[in-house]
């Protein structure tokens, strides 16, 4: 389990985390979403021992990082897939990792197949592609089998059957009852694999809460209608109660169902050329809840003009 209480982390005069609270939980996907600069990265590195915490705390299993017996063996992370050495091979860098943290060296092997790169076991990392930085990467966080999993970004570089691949690993990792708590910004991947999320937005939790509630309760379901008589069909549904809103060659409209819009439209007699219903959605909410957007996203980094992720 992962236990982040009254965290705060400050660099010089940037309050990177501001008292921070959430527990991840063993048996579930926990995603971890922000826009940049939010203080995912920095909670992920003080769990890890990397960084100190201006305040608070934040534990493993309940204890500091640096107080873990045997680390390796109690939590595994990919943080940045290019932390290899480019000269050492795959195995070398896996072994050197192994002897490292007390892990047997059969380990590699099994870690290697395990991630699809035992073919490639003998090759120098530099010569690999992002994707397979990314599986070596997954490779090292999985070597002493541990019960806490953290990942960042791990979708990064993979071409389409890496990414199943990786659904289908978090999965299996947390219905084995591990706790594995993956950090993304791609919302829909979240959407297909995460049983709960922990949202952050300017070093502060905005939320805490099952995927779908958190949807539920942050966005509704609008119905789209293309109709010549768009004025008519308005003030028939204000009449009826809905949020109407003008949209390009129709409405759009909140607060009922399709099959309303379309018994609305005929009572009216209105013409209909195109009726659709739009559910909810991780982006819409996740946008609610930051209050960002393509422009702040795009155009603000991390410290140091570094992104935070």
């Amino acid at each position: 389990m992962l236990t982040v209480r009254g965290l705060t982390k400050r660099y010089g005069g940037v309050t990177a985390v501001d008292g921070l609270t959430f527990e991840v939980r063993p048996g579930a996907v926990t995603g971890f979403l922000g826009p940049n600069g939010a203080g995912k990265s920095t909670t992920m590195r003080v769990l890890l021992g990397l960084d100190r915490p201006t305040s608070g705390e934040a534990l493993v299993n309940g204890r500091r990082y640096g107080d873990l017996p045997r680390p390796a063996w109690e939590v595994g992370a990919l943080l940045d897939g290019g932390a290899a050495h480019p000269g050492r091979s795959a195995w070398a860098h896996l072994l050197a990792l192994a002897r490292g943290s007390g892990v047997p060296r059969r380990r590699v092997a099994e870690v290697l197949e395990e991630v699809g790169l035992a073919g490639v076991a003998g090759r120098r990392v530099g010569g690999f592609s992002l994707g397979m930085r990314q599986r070596l990467g997954i490779a090292g966080a999985l070597l002493g089998d541990p019960g806490v999993l953290l990942f960042d970004e791990p979708v990064n570089g993979l071409d389409m059957d890496g990414v199943l691949w990786v659904r289908r690993l978090v999965r299996t990792l947390a219905d084995e009852g591990r706790t594995v708590f993956v950090s993304s910004h791609l919302m829909s991947e979240m959407q297909l694999v995460a049983d709960r999320l922990v949202v952050v937005a300017g070093g502060r939790l905005v939320a805490d809460a099952p995927l779908s509630e958190l949807v539920a309760a942050w966005t509704r379901s609008r119905v789209v209608v293309r109709t010549p008589d768009p004025g008519v069909l308005a003030e028939r549904l204000r009449r009826d109660g809905a949020g109407v809103e003008a949209a390009d060659g129709g409405l759009v409209v909140h607060g009922t169902t399709a099959e309303a819009v379309g018994d609305a439209a005929h009572r009216a007699g209105v013409r209909v050329h195109g009726l659709r219903l739009e559910e909810a959605s991780l982006e819409q909410a996740y946008l609610e809840l930051t209050g960002t957007g393509v422009e702040y996203a795009a155009g603000r980094g991390g410290r140091d003009g570094q992104e935070e992720k």
